[in-house]
């Protein structure tokens, strides 16, 4: 069985070449001695039950099972002589060690009832060389939110991209202020500089960046970690973080099945933004084969926004002047998004375990454009879909040694224009005022589509109780498609099909000295990029469509990973980590000009982008690179509550940004370079009192300065020699969040949050060197749980910004407020804009059923 799975692993990789399966498991291990002697115990047997994995214990009491899925679980201790014991709530994080050791009493009378025992999660986890924040399912369902995104920002170091300008001043006329987005920064990092893994999978837009992570939902997520500084060499291709998504792998033969549905559509219009959701989770062993589990999940969410645009009757015809009678309101700012998950796990032995997965998601949403906002059918809307299919083979070689294989196919599609057909354009003139559109629709469309197949291996030994090592190699051939065209005339600006190859591998040694409580994370990443594109030998050609190509070089490096925990006390740990991390580019701007020369047969550099905004990708692109270090330091304050404080700092180098070039005869034009660096340091004070007497509660707070040569794409910097706090800068950032349950099923869970506001620039000789007010929040959930036939139910009322407050974004530089600019000429509508603003409050009802 070995030589096959073996030979059938080397068939994928060698048919499809291509990033690394993140080993994202852990490991449980422990001792079992004697209750009254204290002596070891071995032969004894521990296992989890549902995941069919387990191990028996060595002559000195010893064990440890590898291979561990994250989540909460149940392990036993049995042996002959001796009462069973099960320690319930055991949590596990990827590529960290949960320590669980068993004390057995003698079996005084034959069949004695089992002993349960509840685990006390550690408050100090001595093998943490890298900053991880995971989430539980049971703590994201104790969480007021409306999608997965909102569990991330309340996490240490994460804050969500705020838009600070409107969308006709942003560069090439707001162009591109519709093309995906993660929407996150991680310790003061650019959009999209972030890793998203499902099960293991990379699921990250190649050509974009990010993941829909909104379209999520939360039933079907069994653990939620987020590495928002350094982290060990399986992850690669990220700067600033990796989010890790685990969904449900066990094989119960008690079925699990859960069911959530939530509305605001109650009858008070003021609060509500006809939002409606409902998401459904199954989970259970199939019947007549008990080795063979399935999940599914399913969830359906729709909301219309809080802005809108109007349609008054005889605005067109008075052409713009008339806005009597009662106007249509149009959602501008709506999503809906449908997400299917399924997953088939087959344990056909204890040594080998199969899984099959995938999803499909669909997303469409609009981008709301305040020059439009009389004309709000003239907008682009936003259409997104990706599905995912997967498969991955475990093989337990020895019980301390296993091998993964998988393979995966990714892709994603996005599309944003007003009409796909041509001739629509041309029904209606373009006409419109200073300040609104009259008719016509705006210059965009975009035509995309990303595939990634991708394949790899992992392998991991645990040599001795101390030494640890794993290594992966891993490959993926990518297929990038992207159509930008100029809907008057329906020219196309870009066009160009590219198929990029990377390959990766690491190989990292954990030492665990634990008769001295050291820990050291010690690894290598390697990855190797070709990009297939042609370039020019000299851009002075740029304008000759029939100069001379060649191919790009690919491009290589090595980085170094480092990480250190050593207890300078009972209760307390400090860790060091040190890492270089580098991204490639995401491929629109590696590619960013290019479209196909019907002379030459082939894709070259557009001359006609070079002279506009965006401009043309440079030569030579390199990849994009970050050293990053970090301190921190956990303590136990008690057997349930702790405290952890982290310094960090980072260095950021070879960003892509837009510089001006000439040509020996004075022509100039635009190019995506690496030019921009950054730096950013900060610290993160984070506090967690885990679920007892009633209650558990959350803080984090965050201390850092981001500071940016520039901070939008396609912007030449002020001055390249100089670093300006960046447009997503917030010094303070704390969030905190309480959950309570009282014993007849009532309870509570209070979300708030305080920020600095956004920086913002009033002087050119001083680039966002001022700030908006404060952004604030406070959300509310209120609960009743019950219990009826086996099942638990749960009524609640969410409160989205229980004070009702007019938190402000963005302000106008001249006036510094919102709402009005210092220029008279402009009218109260026209720099009014809505987007400044976030959401008033919300009231949401809803219900839950599980088991």
């Amino acid at each position: 069985m070995k030589k096959v799975i073996l030979i059938v692993a080397a068939v994928i990789v060698g048919l499809l070449s291509g990033h690394a399966l993140a080993q994202n498991t852990g490991k449980i291990v422990g001792q079992v001695t004697d209750a009254g002697s204290g002596e070891p115990l071995p032969g004894c047997n521990v296992y989890i039950a549902g995941l069919s994995l387990g191990a028996s214990t060595d002559q000195d009491g010893y064990y440890v099972i590898l291979n561990v899925p994250p989540g909460v679980y149940d392990v036993h201790a049995s042996m002959i002589g001796y009462t069973e014991q099960v320690q319930k709530g055991v949590r596990v994080m990827s590529n960290l060690t949960a320590r669980v050791n068993f004390k057995l009493a003698q079996q005084i009378l034959e069949g004695e009832q089992i002993t349960v025992v509840a685990y006390k999660t550690p408050p100090v986890q001595k093998d943490l060389t890298y900053k991880i924040q995971a989430v539980t399912a049971d703590e994201i369902s104790q969480v007021p939110l409306s999608t997965m995104k909102d569990i991330l920002v309340q996490q240490a170091g994460v804050v969500p991209q705020l838009r600070t300008m409107p969308v006709s001043s942003m560069p090439a006329f707001g162009q591109f202020a519709t093309v995906p987005t993660d929407g996150l920064h991680f310790r003061g990092g650019r959009e999209n500089e972030t890793l998203y893994l499902l099960d293991g999978i990379n699921v990250t837009d190649g050509l974009w960046g990010g993941f829909s992570i909104d379209q999520l939902g939360e039933l079907m997520i069994s653990s939620l970690e987020t590495y928002s500084g350094t982290f060990d060499p399986r992850y690669g291709e990220a700067m600033s973080g990796v989010v890790n998504i685990s969904t449900f792998d066990r094989i119960d033969a008690r079925p699990k099945v859960a069911f959530k549905a939530l509305t605001d559509k109650h009858g008070l219009d003021s609060q509500s933004h006809n939002t409606y959701s409902w998401e459904v989770m199954f989970n259970s062993a199939l019947p007549f084969l008990k080795n063979v589990g399935l999940t599914f999940a399913n969830r359906i969410y729709s909301t219309d926004g809080y802005i809108y645009g109007y349609i008054y009757p005889e605005y067109v015809n008075s052409e713009g002047r008339d806005k009597s009678g009662t106007p249509k309101k149009v959602p501008m700012q709506y999503l809906d998004t449908q997400f299917s998950f399924g997953k088939l796990v087959w344990k056909p032995s204890n040594a080998l375990k199969v899984s099959l997965g995938g999803y499909y998601a669909k997303n469409q949403k609009g981008v709301y454009n305040h020059y439009f906002k009389y004309n709000p059918y003239g907008t682009p809307r936003v259409w997104l879909t990706d599905d995912l299919l997967y498969t991955k083979i475990d093989y337990t070689l020895t019980p301390k040694s296993f091998v993964k294989f998988y393979a995966a196919n990714y892709e994603r599609s996005f599309k944003s224009y007003v009409y796909d057909d041509p001739a629509k354009y041309d029904v209606l003139p373009q006409t419109g005022t200073a300040e609104f559109s009259i008719t016509g629709e705006d210059w965009v469309y975009f035509d995309t589509y990303f595939k990634r197949k991708q394949a790899g291996v992992d392998y991991v030994n645990q040599l001795t109780r101390i030494h640890n090592i794993s290594l992966g190699v891993n490959a993926e051939i990518m297929e990038t498609r992207l159509t930008r065209r100029n809907p008057d005339g329906f020219a196309i600006l870009e066009g160009y099909k590219f198929q990029p190859l990377h390959i990766g591998a690491y190989v990292n040694e954990k030492m665990e000295f634990m008769d001295m409580g050291l820990i050291v994370n010690l690894g290598l990443r390697f990855d190797y990029h070709q990009t297939k594109r042609k370039i020019l030998d000299d851009l002075a050609n740029l304008w000759d469509l029939e100069a001379p190509l060649k191919d790009e070089k690919p491009v290589s490096y090595v980085t170094p990973r480092l990480g250190i925990s050593f207890p300078i006390a009972e209760k307390a740990a400090v860790r060091f980590g040190y890492g270089h991390y580098y991204q490639f580019p995401t491929y629109f701007k590696i590619y960013e000009g290019n479209f196909f020369n019907e002379i030459t047969g082939e894709y070259r550099p557009n001359p006609a982008l070079a002279e506009q905004q965006t401009g043309i990708a440079g030569l030579s692109i390199k990849p994009e690179k970050t050293v990053n270090y970090e301190v921190g330091i956990q303590n136990k304050i008690s057997d349930v509550i702790a405290l952890d404080v982290t310094g960090f700092y980072r260095k950021t180098s070879n960003l892509i940004g837009t510089m001006i070039s000439q040509t020996p005869d004075g022509r100039r034009f635009q190019l995506l370079q690496n030019m921009d660096y950054a730096t950013v340091k900060g610290v993160e004070v984070s506090f967690k009192k885990y679920f007892s007497d009633h209650f558990s509660a959350t803080i984090n707070y965050t201390y850092s300065r981001t500071f940016v040569s520039t901070s939008v794409l396609f912007t030449v910097p002020i001055d390249e020699a100089r670093t300006f706090p960046a447009n997503w800068d917030q010094p303070h950032v704390l969030s905190a969040n309480i959950y309570f349950e009282a014993d007849n099923g009532f309870g509570f869970s209070l979300y708030g949050s305080a920020s600095s506001g956004l920086p913002y620039t009033r002087s050119q000789f001083d680039p966002n060197g001022e700030r908006a007010p404060w952004i604030h929040s406070l959300d509310l959930n209120l609960f009743k749980n019950f219990k009826f036939m086996g099942m638990k139910q749960q009524f609640f009322v969410q409160i989205l910004n229980v004070p009702n407050r007019k938190n402000v974004w963005w302000v106008y530089p001249d006036s510094g407020i919102p709402g009005d600019d210092a220029n008279p000429a402009t009218s109260h509508d026209y720099t009014n804009n809505p987007s400044m603003y976030g959401p008033g409050r919300v009231i949401q009802l809803g219900f839950k059923i599980w088991n």
